[in-house]
């Protein structure tokens, strides 16, 4: 049975028909005439979302864009304050993003982490020597996330199934950040668009989905992803987690770069 949750959509505007859409995450110059640092407009959506446990092996990254398995351990890393998300202790805390290891806010955006040109740019910069070979393959854009103690009870973390999103659901993002541009999708909402989640997700479970898939036959080729707001107890544990972002290659291949 899905229960109520609200995520934020991307609100579509004429604007954008003439102007990319884009988000900038670093300081403007004083003298710049334009001191916008994003064109986005929200719109929040009450949608539905449903507990998919108990027939988790129906959902598979091709077919539905995420699945679930069962991964122990990590509890430990809760120590090290560095590397987890978690609910900051001021709602405008800044953020670094070049700091690969800096608590982040959970996101309630509709949203894909990566576009295609981003991943093709983060291949081409680990592997220069290689990357010829290694575009000739199928490539696909993973991500492992999970709690790292206590089960969820607060911002979940929902998928959504790949197969009902449309690809005109999808509006192409550059974000600016410092010394590099890079490309995300925001979704447009959508009434046919089926959200799951794992309801009080523990932290032997990890939740797997995809955000890119050069494989053009498909069904599910990315699964847009959000933390759900919902109404949850006031003593409700703030929720810790750990993202592990992969890209998965279908060829062996020895790196030239050592890495």
């Amino acid at each position: 049975m899905a229960e109520t949750a609200f995520v934020r959509f991307l609100q579509w505007s004429s604007l954008y028909e003439k102007e990319r859409p884009f988000q900038i995450f670093t300081d403007l110059l004083p003298e710049s005439q334009d001191q916008r640092k994003t064109n986005l407009v929200w719109d929040e959506r009450q949608i539905g979302v449903q507990d998919f446990r108990a027939y988790a092996d129906r959902f598979q990254l091709d077919t539905h864009g995420f699945t679930t398995r069962n991964l122990p351990g990590f509890n430990g890393l809760l120590d090290r304050d560095t590397i987890v998300k978690r609910r900051p202790e001021a709602a405008d805390q800044i953020i670094n993003f070049s700091d690969q290891t800096q608590p982040l806010l959970p996101s309630n955006y509709a949203h894909i982490d990566a576009g295609p040109v981003s991943i093709v740019q983060r291949i081409e910069n680990s592997f220069p020597s290689s990357a010829t070979n290694i575009l000739r393959q199928r490539i696909r854009a993973i991500n492992v996330w999970k709690p790292l103690c206590n089960p969820v009870e607060e911002w979940p973390l929902a998928v959504c199934d790949g197969a009902t999103v449309k690809p005109e659901d999808l509006v192409e993002t550059d974000s600016v950040r410092q010394g590099s541009v890079s490309t995300n999708y925001y979704a447009r909402y959508a009434p046919e668009q089926m959200w799951y989640y794992l309801k009080h997700q523990t932290p032997e479970e990890a939740l797997i989905f995809k955000h890119f898939d050069s494989e053009p036959d498909i069904t599910a080729p990315y699964a847009l992803h959000a933390s759900i707001r919902q109404d949850v107890p006031m003593d409700a544990k703030p929720r810790h987690s750990i993202e592990v972002r992969t890209l998965v290659f279908s060829e062996t291949f020895e790196s030239e770069e050592g890495a």
